[in-house]
């Protein structure tokens, strides 16, 4: 009898317990409200209401004076040839590197800041490309650098870029939030 009894306790407290802690019956029906927000994006100007700066001339813009030099299009044999583990183009695209002298205009005790990731290509439909940063084994890529006032450094920035696109711009945004557009050769 004990144990019919302590298993009817059980049974009882078992119960007990499932009422109290079991699932919520009661529902409430709240109307959800979807709430969208358009999605935010830098407007590019398109390239025919833009001031492009010749190729060879400088712009002057956070204390450094900027001019492409020059350009190899393409460049994916070079690229291909520094390191097999370096990023290939898609297909119908190519590497293009972009040439610049970029010149400390402080005086000799001060330094300049050249920040790449300041620097943008504008295609001439309006697309965007970024420089791409990881290319080894390949001579002359511009690295962000500290320099000293008065001194020039020269190197190349590599982009990736379709194969038939021309009106190419770099655009530089200085630490102002106004942007430069050099055009290429």
């Amino acid at each position: 009898m004990n144990l019919r009894k302590a298993f009817l306790i059980f049974s009882v407290i078992l119960v007990l317990t499932f009422q109290a802690c079991g699932p919520n019956k009661t529902v409430v029906s709240t109307p959800i409200v979807a709430v969208t927000t358009a999605p935010t994006a830098t407007i590019h100007p398109t390239p025919s209401k833009i001031t492009r700066i010749p190729f060879g001339s400088s712009v002057s813009v956070d204390l450094m004076k900027i001019a492409v030099t020059g350009t190899i299009r393409p460049a994916d044999g070079l690229v291909a040839s520094g390191d097999m583990f370096n990023t290939q183009p898609h297909e119908y695209q190519h590497y293009i590197f972009i040439t610049l002298d970029v010149t400390c205009e402080t005086t000799t005790d001060q330094q300049c800041h050249l920040d790449l990731f300041k620097l943008k290509l504008l295609g001439s439909d309006g697309s965007v490309k970024y420089p791409k940063w990881f290319i080894s084994g390949v001579d002359g890529i511009l690295k962000d650098t500290d320099f000293q006032g008065g001194t020039t450094i020269s190197g190349n920035v590599p982009f990736i870029v379709s194969v038939g696109d021309s009106g190419l711009l770099l655009v530089y945004e200085s630490l102002s939030g106004d942007s430069d557009y050099l055009a290429l050769p």
